[in-house]
């Protein structure tokens, strides 16, 4: 059996970077051309015949014989292509012939606009080294242009690219349903690595305008973007709409593999996604405003994102006026920490140019997008929210949703653009709030350019670790704990491992429950162990069961688990710290919900990011306003 040839385009990409200068919300910025990379592309589209219905009575699952291919062949460019299934004996399921995938690592599938192509139930599977994969889904895209865009002038139906990497051949199997007029099979690829890509990123920083010595204002810290030019876009083909702010921002993952093991497949999936976007799906550009890998790199999506509200196709109905941020990757298990972490900064940073809370919620008037929830009406979301929050989709995937309360605190504490203006009042507060008294001239202008510069939370976990505030963390934690003043050998012990970075100033007291000192005061059994560990951490007695518990872990595990890995990091220990937080920078204690999210927060990441969190939030900076304004 012979493999059929397909339509090959190389083209050599130009590249557009955005302007690197400063904008206000809603500012147009003129994109900069830059040379090509060289990168070559393939892009490849067969039409597709599939009969119209079955030739047998349906069955559960196809059986497809698995045809042996012919050595392989180049893929040589013609004007045209065509891709022929045929029938199956003894099943529902039609297939094609094996097509030859030299130069092309992603696979899709493209329909008019307005036909059903999705009945078709597209499949695929991989020749690699004589052996076949096993057939896996092609799905439906859930991604759709806003109506009235210039992306929806052009766009196709179709499903998304799935990435299959270096094979030697795909065959395709569809449902035996006659397809839509003008179906199409596409191939794409491209070379393995752009030339100027790097592993370590570009990083864009917008301008800093200053004005005086009092008065500076720029940019909340810029996350580190890997720039268009470096994983090797191509320029967009129309220019995508620019909404006049952002109100929130969409999660997504791409649902493609996980299985990339290296930042240059990272990047050739991502150029590959773009070229089906713009030469397949008919869109101006890649679907998303940014995309983040597995290992927490971030890479520019749509061009002029990072200074723009540049309108995406990610959220069909609600692309307009939000940022739609992929993981790249399936994730129905929750993605590493260093993806949540450069999700939500970035999400943060973005949020912050238009004053958005990234913990609140927003009213939002959709029209009639593609697979939405909601059409023609006013819905009440999460400013931060998952895909299928307002499509109907598993995007982005079980873990990814339930990342979604991590990435909104991790936005919320890189949400915020404090203005040397806003920065001052902020300091102030953190002086009496950290410290007990007020700024002298000198911190107080260090310290609001640097939270100007780092935000808030920055500046509060600074503080922590200053001798002056050590100190006092050593003396209270001696006095809580061990019942006793600490000696100036304790102090200087306690403070040179805090400053260090070594221990958390707050966690002091879980270091020195695991003492033997404090295994003397409590009464040197396991029982009274615990039950002094309980009232001292969670101010209450255990349960018998609890009881029973914990001395079997301490006889297993020893004091150092059961004090500070297990009773001190516990999530009710969290929710002692976050009262503690709250009264400190609030004021207030906190609601029942706050009190949850923000206790199984710091359980996962810490007293410093629970500090920053709460130091770098809409409420600590209106309190700050109100409580330390200057004339």
């Amino acid at each position: 059996m012979s493999h059929p040839t397909v339509t090959s385009i190389v083209l050599a990409l130009g590249l557009v970077v955005p302007g690197l200068v400063a904008t206000s919300p809603g500012t147009s910025v003129a994109a900069e051309s830059t040379p090509s990379t060289g990168v070559d592309l393939t892009v490849a589209q067969m039409d597709l015949v599939v009969p119209d219905g079955p030739t047998v009575a349906p069955s559960s699952a196809p059986t497809v014989a698995a045809p042996t291919p012919e050595p392989t062949q180049s893929v040589a460019p013609t004007d045209e292509g065509t891709l022929v299934a045929t029938a199956v004996a003894g099943s529902d399921r039609v297939v094609t012939a094996a097509v030859t995938a030299d130069d092309v690592q992603s696979v899709g599938v493209t329909w008019p606009q307005d036909a059903d192509g999705a009945a078709l139930e597209p499949q695929l599977r991989t020749l690699t080294d004589g052996t076949w994969s096993d057939w896996q889904a092609v799905p439906a895209s859930d991604d759709a242009p806003d109506p009235g865009t210039a992306d929806a002038a052009t766009s196709r139906g179709g499903t998304d690219a799935v990435y299959v990497g270096d094979v030697d051949a795909v065959q395709m199997s569809f449902a035996a349903t006659q397809a839509p007029a003008d179906t199409k099979v596409a191939l794409v690829g491209s070379s393995t690595e752009a030339t100027g890509a790097s592993a370590s990123g570009a990083v864009y920083r917008t301008s800093t305008a200053t004005t005086s010595a009092t008065a500076m204002v720029t940019a909340a810290t810029v996350p580190t973007v890997i720039s268009r030019a470096q994983w090797g876009a191509a320029g967009p083909a129309c220019t995508p709409d620019v909404a006049a702010t952002l109100v929130g921002a969409v999660v997504h993952h791409t649902a493609g593999s996980n299985s990339y093991t290296t930042q240059a497949q990272a990047m050739q999936m991502i150029r590959n996604d773009q070229a089906y976007h713009i030469n397949t799906r008919g869109w101006c550009d890649i679907g998303y405003n940014f995309i983040v890998d597995k290992w927490g790199n971030i890479y520019e999506g749509r061009a002029n994102s990072l200074t723009q509200a540049v309108i995406g196709v990610h959220a069909g109905g609600f692309n307009t006026g939000t940022v739609g941020v992929s993981m790249l990757g399936t994730y129905d298990d929750v993605p590493s920490n260093a993806t949540i972490d450069a999700v939500g900064r970035l999400i943060g940073y973005r949020l912050a140019a238009y004053g958005r809370d990234p913990m609140g919620t927003m009213q939002y008037t959709t029209g009639n997008g593609e697979n939405s929830r909601y059409k023609n009406t006013t819905v009440t979301l999460p400013r931060i929210m998952g895909h299928r929050d307002v499509a109907y989709t598993a995007c982005p995937g079980n873990g990814g949703y339930a990342a979604l309360p991590a990435i909104r605190a991790v936005a919320a504490a890189n949400a915020w653009q404090l203005s040397y203006e806003d920065a001052v009042p902020v300091v102030r507060a953190i002086y009496v709030d950290m410290m007990g008294r007020g700024a002298d001239a000198t911190g107080l202008s260090y310290w609001s350019t640097v939270a100007v510069m780092n935000g808030a939370g920055a500046v509060a976990n600074a503080f922590a670790r200053t001798p002056e505030y050590v100190r006092t963390q050593v003396v209270t934690g001696y006095r809580s704990i061990l019942g006793r003043e600490a000696s100036e050998a304790d102090i200087q012990y306690w403070s040179g491992m805090i400053t260090s970075g070594a221990l958390p100033p707050e966690s002091l007291r879980g270091y020195l429950a695991q003492s033997d000192e404090y295994w003397l005061k409590a009464g040197g059994t396991p029982d009274a162990f615990v039950a002094t560990l309980y009232s001292d951490v969670l101010g209450r007695a255990p349960s018998a069961a609890d009881l029973a518990f914990w001395t079997s872990e301490l006889a297993s595990k020893g004091r150092g688990y059961v004090a500070v890995k297990g009773i001190w990091r516990s999530p009710e220990s969290g929710g002692h710290q976050v009262d503690a937080v709250y009264d400190m920078f609030l004021d207030r204690t906190p609601d029942a919900g706050g009190r949850a999210f923000w206790a199984s927060f710091w359980s996962l990441h810490g007293d410093d990011a629970l500090r920053s969190g709460i130091v770098g939030s809409a409420e600590y900076l209106s309190r700050a306003h109100r409580l330390h304004d200057t004339a």
